[in-house]
């Protein structure tokens, strides 16, 4: 029976950590080793982790390095023969593992990746995610692409489960990146796939908290630093795809991807605007319209999308603020049924 070793990076989390490990706890499959990357919590994460007593569970304690860099770490650590990373606040279903590597064995030389649904929480508060690409691809290409255009890029690295072999090809973690890094790691993933397999039944349940909710808001203040590790991630993703396929249909997804973060990034980065805005140009052009709430919709009706981003900024830097995340608080009780 192969071992499936799951990475946990770890940054106080001791509001969630005790359900996720729990969760990692009832597998049906028992050839499991956990690693806890613990990157410098300063709250009771750690004393939760060390109370659960888990005889198959590792604790690493290191700086507060990074996701990507405890992530390395781990791999490094890891000797199963498969790999699963895990954020530390989200959950399993019991028979999450035993599905995939089941899968998984159907062919080893691929990716393997569930259904995954969204919860506040727990687990009753689910919004389920019925999604046209579940189901196997024979090119993981093909599933690269039809991520983009039909399941808003799902790319997150904990969706898959991952031959060991496959991540020393691909190499590890882009240590530079805080964000885009999914994006960017997934993407050489994917080039060393047989295909894609999905495992129909195998449920990891994503947490939103209030918290989430509230970042998702806006974007007007996304700090230098940020914006830097997009416009390295995102680039660096766009090249390795576009080696192996330089295809009207890659240039359009990565055409739309650099589009979003135009819209996400003016009018504060204004240089990277430029640059993406040039770069969407050598690809062909993008399809992706602005979009936003009512007002911002009505707006651009009538003036040119960068105008009406700017009024937006204003109004959000002043009156707007408190209205917005009264509106997206209101949405998310709606979507998980929270009275």
């Amino acid at each position: 029976m192969e071992k499936v070793s799951v990475i946990i990076p770890v940054h106080n989390a001791e509001a969630y950590i005790t359900d996720t490990l729990e969760s990692l706890q009832n597998q049906t499959y028992k050839n499991i080793e956990i690693l806890v990357v613990n990157g410098g919590s300063t709250d009771n994460s750690m004393a939760l982790v060390e109370a659960l007593d888990l005889p198959n569970l590792t604790i690493y304690n290191r700086g507060n390095l990074g996701q990507a860099s405890n992530s390395n770490f781990g791999i490094a650590k890891a000797t199963g023969d498969l790999v699963k990373f895990l954020d530390a606040d989200d959950i399993l279903a019991d028979d999450c593992i035993e599905i995939m590597v089941e899968k998984w064995r159907e062919n080893p030389n691929r990716l393997v990746f569930g259904e995954w649904h969204y919860f506040v929480d727990d687990i009753n508060h689910v919004s389920w995610n019925e999604n046209p690409i579940y189901k196997d691809y024979k090119s993981a290409l093909d599933w690269y692409v039809d991520d983009h255009h039909l399941a808003g890029s799902m790319l997150a690295v904990w969706m898959w489960l991952i031959p060991k072999s496959m991540l020393e090809q691909a190499g590890g973690w882009d240590e530079r990146l805080t964000i885009t890094n999914d994006l960017e790691f997934s993407t050489r993933l994917i080039l060393q796939s047989d295909g894609i397999g999905f495992a129909k039944g195998a449920k990891h349940y994503y947490r939103k908290g209030s918290s989430n909710a509230m970042t998702s808001v806006m974007t007007i203040n996304l700090p230098e630093n940020t914006a830097t590790s997009v416009v390295i991630g995102l680039n660096r993703a766009c090249d390795v795809m576009l080696e192996a396929e330089d295809s009207p249909r890659m240039r359009l997804v990565f055409a739309n991807l650099f589009q979003k973060w135009v819209y996400l990034f003016y009018p504060k980065h204004k240089s990277y605007v430029t640059q993406f805005e040039n770069k969407i140009i050598a690809l062909g052009g993008s399809e992706l319209p602005p979009k936003g709430g009512k007002l911002y919709n009505a707006l651009i009706k009538v003036l040119p999308w960068k105008a009406a981003t700017l009024i937006q900024s204003l109004l959000y830097r002043t009156l707007w603020r408190p209205i917005l995340v009264w509106k997206q608080k209101r949405k998310f009780k709606k979507q998980f049924g929270i009275n």
